[in-house]
This record gives structure tokens, C-alpha cells and sequence, in this order.
């Protein structure tokens, strides 16, 4: 061996097995003793969050029930303003009615759709039975109350009374015709009664 090598040699100590102490083994486990987890997996944060998942949750569906809501009120006003709104009548419809002599029938004498679009709708009602010259017809409808009163309306040659309507100004509902002849003295008698009901026309499918 060179120089160098024989120095090497003489400075390397032997290898010396050292004995370090171990671990204690894990003792048993305390189930009344928290643990100690990330706070995600905490039960309050667990409840807080499923909480928070059920108040969305309640206000989406109330929110989409409200929107629902909203939009079948919308369609209701469109509706009533297209209801309520005088239009022009497309064309003439002749509708023969017998009014009651003694009082209010107990279902409507008649029943139609309502026109869409509008018509102009001439009302027959015979009143040869009582013998007058001229009547008062009085339109009332019974969620709503007065609509028109006519005055010395004069039947024609048939002894029909002939009044004509615009169906526009006349929404669904039920409508009550009170027919009342003029006495020689200006006094007006109860001569006649006609229940006329204007049904919604339903919508297509």
C-alpha cells in the first residue's frame, strides 16, 4: 500500500451497533375522549352544513313557486284586460231567448261561449204574452252588479224584443235580464226574467 492508503486505514473506526430506545406502544383508546379532526368532519360542522343545504334547498322551492305563481297571475290579468277591453265584433250572431213571465228560472235559459273574437250578439226575446208598448231591459251580472239599463225599448212587428250586444263588453259570467213594461202612467211592471250564462271557451290542447 501507498502512504496515503496506510493513513486512511489507520484513522476509520470500526462500526459499533448502538441499541436506541423504542416507541411506547399506543394505549387503548378513550371513547369519551374527543378526537381531534379537521374541522370539516366536526359534527357541528357537519350540522351547520347540511342545514345550510336544506335552507337552499327551501328557498329554491319557494322561489320556483313563486315564480309559478307570478306567471299564472300574469296570464289571469292578460285575461282580464283582454276581457275588459272593447274590441271590434268579426261578425253577427242571433240568439233567440223566451224570457221567464214569473221569475228567475232556476238554471240559466241559455248558455254559450264566449265568443272569441268578439261578435256582435242580437238578443230575440218574444214578449207577445204581456201586453205592452214599450219595456225597460236591465242588465246586471252577479259577481258584479249593474252593466246597463235600457229604456223604452219597443218590440217589433213579431213581438220580439230585439237588443243587440258586443260580446267584448261582456266577459264570462252570468248575466240577468229584467224586462219591465210601462204602464199608460210612466210606472214600470215586472213583465219578464232571462238568466243568460257566458261560459269560458276552454283553451286548446
Amino acid at each position: 500500500m501507498s502512504g496515503p492508503q496506510k493513513r486512511l486505514l489507520r484513522w476509520r473506526r470500526p462500526a459499533v451497533q448502538v441499541d436506541l430506545p423504542l416507541p411506547d406502544p399506543p394505549g387503548p383508546v378513550d371513547p369519551e375522549s374527543p378526537l381531534d379532526l379537521p374541522w370539516w368532519q366536526r359534527p357541528v360542522a357537519v350540522a351547520t352544513l347540511a342545514g345550510l343545504a336544506a335552507l337552499l334547498l327551501m328557498l329554491t322551492v319557494a322561489s320556483q313557486l313563486s315564480a309559478r305563481r307570478e306567471r299564472a297571475a300574469v296570464a289571469a290579468l292578460a285575461a282580464q284586460l283582454r276581457t275588459a277591453t272593447l274590441r271590434a265584433p268579426t261578425r253577427d250572431r242571433s240568439l233567440r231567448v223566451v224570457p221567464n213571465p214569473r221569475s228567475w228560472s232556476a238554471a240559466p235559459d241559455v248558455s254559450i261561449a264566449w265568443p272569441e273574437p268578439p261578435e256582435m250578439i242580437e238578443l230575440f226575446m218574444p214578449v207577445g204574452y204581456a201586453r205592452y208598448r214599450d219595456f225597460a231591459v236591465t242588465i246586471d251580472k252577479t259577481d258584479q252588479g249593474r252593466m246597463m239599463v235600457l229604456q223604452r225599448v219597443s218590440p217589433d212587428s213579431n213581438g220580439d224584443l230585439r237588443i243587440s250586444l258586443n260580446s267584448s263588453a261582456f266577459g264570462p259570467g252570468e248575466y240577468r235580464l229584467r224586462l219591465q213594461g210601462y204602464t199608460w202612467r210612466g210606472h214600470r211592471v215586472d213583465a219578464g226574467w232571462v238568466r243568460l250564462n257566458i261560459k269560458p271557451r276552454s283553451p286548446p290542447r
